[in-house]
């Protein structure tokens, strides 16, 4: 039976055009773009070099010592992209401003209760 069928569908499939094709409708006109994060970021030196003092924390130190952060986001996140956004001065001081501020004292921050812990959430402005 599928003997018989095979000369007739051969053609079609040895003259097809694959590949693939947009969309239509609705749909068609989204564009995605990338997040902001991807977006590359032109950094000073003294900015590089911190950057990987923080990824040395991040991802060595405080894997080994847990996190003790009272902050979402953490310290060492906050500081990172306070440093992206404002430049290596001025985000080193808001991020040592933080740092001096990294305890448990109650403080007036909003505060969120995520998994049974109320955090303190402070966003670099």
């Amino acid at each position: 039976m599928v003997f018989k069928i095979l000369p007739f569908l051969l053609p079609a499939f040895l003259f097809s055009i694959p590949g693939y094709y947009e969309p239509w409708g609705k749909d068609a006109d989204l564009k995605f773009a990338p997040p902001p994060q991807q977006q590359e970021i032109h950094l000073s030196l003294m900015a590089q070099g911190m950057e990987k003092l923080i990824w040395f924390h991040q991802n060595i130190i405080s894997t080994v010592d847990g996190p003790r952060s009272h902050y979402k986001p953490s310290s060492s996140n906050y500081m990172l992209q306070a440093i992206r956004k404002h430049g290596f001065v001025k985000g080193y001081i808001m991020g040592c401003d933080r740092l001096l501020r990294e305890n448990s004292d109650p403080w007036i921050y909003r505060t969120a209760l995520i998994d049974n812990k109320i955090w303190k959430i402070d966003s670099p402005p």
